[in-house]
């Protein structure tokens, strides 16, 4: 996730990880990893043409999700998933979503690789939605003038990343491969997902398979 400032354990996959029966018609026309980067690029290159700037598109406000300090549009914690704030912003995403989304497909059922994409996405929103609260309210009176914006997919690509690698496969990424959680501004976000995506591996994993 990208913040915006505006002022007025890794197991062995088993066998039976896959649902039983799912067998792709087409491997890369059914890809969900390929069809939700696509998916970000499209919103990226239409809401860049439209503002007439592809590197540092304009991005609209009602479809971000800002609080100040409350979400002020409450979908915006899926359309926001959906945006991003400038072309090594996206680029950086949709690499890291095709790397990762790629080993999930190989262990979940394009259902669940969906359900693991909004729930982490949501759930990253969500955290940097509680931590701007904690802020505001330690810090005093919550300014009503002023928005903390942030824009991305991050939040559920860190939630891939951890439903598809486990965590010691996510210990192993940041700290020998050098991902940084702070990257952009937003932390929250991508531990929120992060750590979804590492709950949902292991629901994934478990006996709870009739979904």
């Amino acid at each position: 996730m990208q913040v915006i400032s505006w002022r007025s354990q890794a197991r062995p996959v088993q066998e039976d990880f896959r649902e039983s029966g799912d067998k792709p018609s087409n491997p890369y026309l059914t890809s969900p990893t390929l069809v939700f980067s696509l998916v970000l690029i499209a919103v990226y290159v239409a809401i860049g043409i439209l503002g007439g700037d592809l590197l540092n598109p304009l991005l609209p406000l009602a479809l971000a999700q800002c609080d100040g300090p409350l979400p002020i549009y409450p979908w915006t914690l899926v359309t926001s998933i959906f945006l991003h704030a400038g072309i090594i912003h996206i680029a950086s995403n949709v690499l890291f979503l095709l790397i990762f989304g790629f080993i999930l497909e190989e262990q979940v059922t394009k259902t669940r690789w969906i359900a693991t994409f909004f729930l982490t996405g949501v759930a990253g929103n969500l955290t940097f939605v509680g931590a701007d609260l904690t802020g505001f309210f330690l810090t005093g009176v919550p300014n009503m003038n002023s928005l903390s914006c942030g824009v991305g997919a991050s939040g559920a690509v860190y939630g891939i990343m951890g439903a598809a690698t486990g965590f010691r496969g996510v210990i192993l990424i940041i700290f020998i491969a050098g991902l940084d959680l702070f990257a952009g501004g937003g932390f929250f976000a991508h531990i929120g997902g992060l750590i979804t995506g590492l709950l949902l591996r292991r629901f994934w994993t478990s006996e709870l398979k009739s979904f």
